[in-house]
Formats: C-alpha cells, sequence, structure tokens
C-alpha cells in the first residue's frame, strides 16, 4: 500500500470527571496520527510522556517519519518499525524516538485493516475472546474522601480492581480507607512512580503488604534497576515496564522474577514490538499486564485491545476511571463484571476535536510524580 498522506493530530482532552484529580492538564495532552492511503485512513497515538513535551515528538515526525513516508510503498509494517527504530538508535531508543514509531506504526495497521476491510485483530490471527479484563487505573487525588469517592465510582462502573496513584504519604492511609469502607467489593494495586532507593522500598513494601496488595508498580528510581527489583521481587508481587522500550531491557525485566510486565504499545514502537515482548514473557512464563496511561482518550486502548482480544498471554488491560468521549472517538465503551467490549473500529471526528479538543497553548505542565510532589521546581 502507499502512504499518500500523514497528518499530526495535537489534542488536549483534559481529564475531567467527579471527583476532580490533581492530574487535569498534565493527563490533557494527546497526540494522534493520521495516515491516508487512498481513500481509507488510519489512526495511531503517541504516548506524549514526561510532562507534556509534545513538541519533541512532533520534531522527529516533521524532520523524519513524514518526509520518509509520505509517498512511499509499504510492503511490510513490521519493516516500518525496525527501519525507523535504526534509523533513530543513534537518538536514544527511548519514549520520545519509540513513542514516535510507535504513533505510525499502528496508525498502519489500522489503515492497512481498512484497505482489506477486516479488524486489527484479523491480522494478529482472530479473536480469541470478545471482551478483555480491565481495571480501574485513578488518577492522583487531592484528598482521602476523594479517593473514597473514586473507588465507589469505580465499583459502580463495573470495575473489580483499581490502581492507586496516589503519593508514598498517601498510600498507607488510602489503602486502610479503603479496606475499611469497602472490605472485600475491589481489589487494590499500587502505582509508586519510582520513588525509593532499596531500604525505604523494603521498609514502604513491609508496612502495606498487610493489605493484600495485588501488585506494587515500579517502586524503585531509577525504574530500570534489575538488580534492586530482583531483590523486592523474592518477598513482594512487583510489576514494572511502561520505562523498558528495548527486548534486551525487557528481557533483563522479566529475569528478575516480576509477577508481570506491562508494555506500552504507544511507547516503545506499536504494536510488531509489543507482539514481541508478549513472545518474549511466555518463555519466561510471566503474565502481561499492558500500561497504557488511563487519559480520556482511546486510540491507543483501541490497539491495546485488539492486541489482547487475540493473545490469552495479556491478562488484564489499563483502563480509566474517567468516560472517554464517544461523540470524539465513535465507540462506546461498557463495563461490565471488570470486562470490557472490544470494539472492531474506531475514529476520530476531526472537527470536534479542532472545535472542543484542540491543543491552544503549550503551556508547562509538570507532571509531579511521588518525590516531586513537595518540591519546588
Amino acid at each position: 500500500m502507499k502512504v499518500d498522506k500523514i497528518t499530526l493530530l495535537p489534542a488536549s482532552i483534559p481529564y475531567i470527571d467527579d471527583p476532580m484529580p490533581e492530574w487535569v492538564e498534565q493527563w490533557g495532552i494527546q497526540l494522534f496520527i493520521n495516515v491516508n492511503v487512498e481513500d481509507k485512513e488510519g489512526l495511531g497515538e503517541v504516548l506524549v510522556a514526561g510532562s507534556g513535551v509534545i513538541s519533541a515528538y512532533i520534531g522527529i515526525f516533521n524532520d523524519l517519519i513524514i518526509p520518509f513516508l509520505e509517498g512511499k510503498e509499504i510492503r511490510s509494517i513490521s519493516e516500518v518499525y525496525e527501519t525507523l527504530e535504526k534509523l533513530l538508535f543513534s537518538a536514544g531508543l527511548c519514549s520520545i524516538t519509540l513513542g514516535s514509531i510507535s504513533g505510525i506504526e499502528t496508525a498502519l495497521w489500522h489503515v492497512y485493516s481498512k484497505v482489506i476491510n477486516k479488524p486489527v485483530h484479523y491480522l494478529l490471527g482472530g479473536k480469541i475472546r470478545d471482551t478483555v479484563p480491565v481495571y480501574a487505573s485513578f488518577p492522583r487525588y487531592k484528598t482521602l474522601e476523594d479517593v473514597v469517592s473514586a473507588v465507589e465510582k469505580a465499583i459502580k462502573r463495573g470495575f473489580k480492581l483499581i490502581k492507586l496513584h496516589q503519593p508514598p504519604n498517601m498510600v498507607i492511609e488510602s489503602l486502610k480507607k479503603i479496606k475499611d469502607t469497602f472490605g472485600d467489593q475491589i481489589k487494590v494495586a499500587v502505582d509508586l512512580n519510582s520513588p525509593f532507593d532499596y531500604a525505604s522500598a523494603l521498609k514502604f513494601l513491609e508496612e502495606i503488604s498487610r493489605y493484600d496488595i495485588e501488585w506494587v508498580e515500579e517502586p524503585i528510581y531509577p525504574p530500570n534497576d534489575y538488580d534492586t527489583i530482583k531483590r523486592l521481587t523474592k518477598d513482594f508481587p512487583i510489576a514494572c515496564g511502561e520505562n523498558e522500550y528495548t527486548l534486551h531491557g525487557f528481557k533483563k525485566l522479566l529475569e528478575t522474577g516480576v509477577l508481570y510486565i506491562q508494555p506500552d504499545i504507544a511507547k516503545i514502537g506499536g504494536i510488531s514490538k509489543f507482539l514481541k515482548v508478549i513472545d518474549l514473557a511466555e518463555v519466561y512464563n510471566i503474565k502481561i499486564m499492558p500500561h497504557l496511561r488511563p487519559q480520556r482518550s482511546a486510540i491507543a486502548l483501541y490497539h491495546t485491545l485488539q492486541v489482547a482480544s487475540a493473545r490469552n498471554n495479556i491478562i488484564q488491560v489499563e483502563f480509566p476511571l474517567a468516560e472517554i468521549p464517544k461523540d470524539l472517538f465513535g465507540v462506546e465503551f461498557k463495563i461490565f463484571n471488570g470486562m470490557v467490549n472490544v470494539p472492531d473500529d474506531i475514529s476520530i471526528d476531526k472537527e470536534l476535536l479542532k472545535n472542543k479538543y484542540s491543543l491552544k497553548d503549550k503551556k508547562l505542565r509538570l507532571l509531579k510524580f511521588s518525590d516531586l510532589t513537595e518540591k519546588i521546581l
């Protein structure tokens, strides 16, 4: 197929919900990729990581990806991914380079599925399930009362498991309040976003272990300190992987004995790389718990669910608590008993995107994870 045109669609879909979180604007910056092949359109999404540094991703598209791919015949999507990764490896195989590749690569899968008039999961061998397990990944809330209110909302929406993003100084009281209020109605995981060294992590994990945590995510900084992760996995259920970008890195992580690994389809290079990580994890008999930024966006989620519907090694997918605007994406995600439907297609209403969700500014969007909470930057 010949790539006729690649269009970038920067957007701002703020995380507006009740209760309102701290990260309204920080999780409210998106970059969608639209690929045209004849009269067909395919969509991809880049996870704009860091604190909303969207211009870095746009620069990679304008300087390399668009001039390299527009007007070219594509024989193999995997070949495109591998070529772009090699062209960009000296810039660092990180979220900005590989995230950009993710956006174009997933868009190519989507447009090719349109060309042959089949869903993306058909290209992966077909569905083995029509619904996929999901959990509600919370944003950060300002008060304990807001955490409780969010748990109530998650239960009403049909979730069986939630994940907290509270700073360490609020995690223990949040866990205690959830347990006292809801008992066994809901399971809980904790995402720490890499605040601790080994000694601090060990002390913290020992304190929260009484609450039957499903897993603890990224307790160590840096997140790819494999030796320290291995020391913790002997006694605690650890999940990591949202900040891994290479197969070698995932191999090192799998060798630590983590409970789950968490590749992100919008960060690591797209579907082709995602499938390689799944195959690698199966060698180690470790399950996949894909990472997704739990924003009010749906394109990366759509592609993750396509893969999850065709691969049983994916046991659960991260999902936002806030409603995804169905008028923007043309699809409704329905949660029932901890499961979500897998849509066959997705779209973007470009007029609505332009009029309601366009990115109008480049404001500072500091995403203050755990150990930055009290610091003045």
